[in-house]
């Protein structure tokens, strides 16, 4: 796969992401006044959003498998622009909830995983998988960046409406380049092309051992903890006396603190065993929080929500390179496609478990009790990158064959 291929891939996701994931956020309090509903009548349709995405992700994972990640992105990003069109178009509660439901299942077809799947059958050699995949991370990294503030700018000059019909827009001129750069760059490589059809095992008969329980655990966890300390950021450091505005500051550049790491990740004297990187993740998130929830300082504060961040970006990065490597001529779509089911359902609980546990315990306790339980998942993959299940045969072989030719 070519760069400029990679480097397209990793434009149109920063647009997917934010114009269907982060945008939303600024258009809450219009798009509330104008309807004259109640604000988690307005939220409640991005929550549906997200669950139809996790329901769907194993299912864009399969139809990945069969190397329709591409088309799957081309056709989720028309259709999204469209959803959006026809939200600014008929602004009522009932098309609100249509529109984000259709966005849901747009967000499975046109956010990582199919842009996984993509780079994964394209590339053989690990190192060369990580980089592309680090550049197309590092540019999902900076949607928060460039859609908040942009979201913002376009609701105050063309009101919520016209906004969402700039960010439609944008989306289906980001589709129309990443089909024709990124899908004619790509040179998918001939193990993976002769791969195309598989003979599925149903999926209750997948045993789902051990180590595949432990990413699921790990990965979820790791979203969950993301999700539940970003929603809670400006209370959590009320408890230090940092002022709302300060705070919210800090939450901004939360997606710019997740960059380094995958940048470094991008050189290929970098690479590593997946579950080492895995590891390595999670002890930096482990002591980004032990160090926010211990430390009294302000500025410890900080510092720890940098390196937590910064484990978060390497853990997103560290997910599609471990199936991808671990579970190589596997169904590697459809376990993506698990995994990011789990994250989707862990990222909705998060903020609501937090909230829930500090009406017994501090934030600084709940931020202890997090670091601890991801220093103990840490300590759990290090130990599985010497064990042989962490090298291969975490699932049971599948019936995998390439298509016989009629003569």
């Amino acid at each position: 796969m070519s760069s400029r291929a990679v480097i397209a891939l990793g434009i149109g996701q920063c647009v997917n992401w934010g114009a269907l994931y982060y945008a939303f956020a600024v258009l809450l309090l219009p798009v509330e006044a104008e309807l004259g509903a109640e604000r988690w009548i307005v939220t409640g349709a991005f929550s549906l959003a997200l669950l139809l995405s996790a329901v769907a992700a194993p299912t864009i994972g399969r139809w990945s498998d069969r190397d329709h990640g591409a088309r799957l992105m081309q056709l989720g990003g028309y259709a999204a622009a469209g959803l959006l069109g026809l939200w600014a178009l008929l602004p009522n509660i009932w098309v609100f909830y249509i529109v984000w439901a259709g966005l849901g299942l747009c967000m499975a077809a046109t956010l990582y995983e199919p842009a996984f799947a993509v780079v994964g059958r394209a590339h053989d050699d690990p190192a060369a998988r990580l980089r592309a995949l680090g550049i197309v991370t590092l540019f999902g990294g900076l949607a928060s960046t460039v859609f908040l503030p942009l979201t913002d700018a376009l609701v105050r000059a063309h009101g919520w409406r016209g906004g969402v019909v700039v960010l439609a827009t944008l989306l289906a001129m980001s589709t129309s380049m990443v089909h024709r750069i990124a899908s004619r760059g790509s040179r998918g490589s001939s193990r993976h092309r002769s791969i195309v059809k598989v003979q599925w095992t149903p999926i209750q008969t997948i045993s789902p051992g051990p180590s595949l329980s432990f990413l699921l655990l790990a990965f979820g966890f790791a979203s969950l903890s993301s999700a539940a300390a970003i929603a809670n950021l400006v209370p959590a450091l009320a408890e230090r006396a940092v002022t709302p505005t300060m705070a919210a500051a800090v939450g901004g550049m939360f997606g710019l603190m997740q960059l380094p790491g995958r940048a470094l990740m991008m050189h290929g004297r970098f690479s590593a065993p997946p579950l080492l990187l895995l590891a390595g993740s999670l002890a930096l998130q482990a002591m980004g929080l032990t160090t926010w929830a211990l430390m009294p300082s302000v500025v410890s504060a900080f510092v720890g929500i940098a390196v937590f961040a910064l484990g978060s970006g390497l853990t997103t990065l560290v997910r599609p390179y471990l199936v991808y490597t671990v579970f190589e001529g596997h169904q590697t779509g459809y376990l993506n496609g698990r995994l990011a089911q789990a994250q989707q359902v862990a990222r909705a609980a998060g903020p609501v478990l937090a909230a829930w546990a500090v009406t017994v315990v501090s934030y600084s306790t709940v931020l202890a009790l997090l670091g601890v339980a991801f220093a103990g998942l840490a300590v759990s993959s290090l130990l599985r990158t010497t064990s042989r299940r962490a090298v291969g045969g975490l699932l049971p072989p599948l019936d995998v064959s390439t298509p016989k030719t009629s003569e």
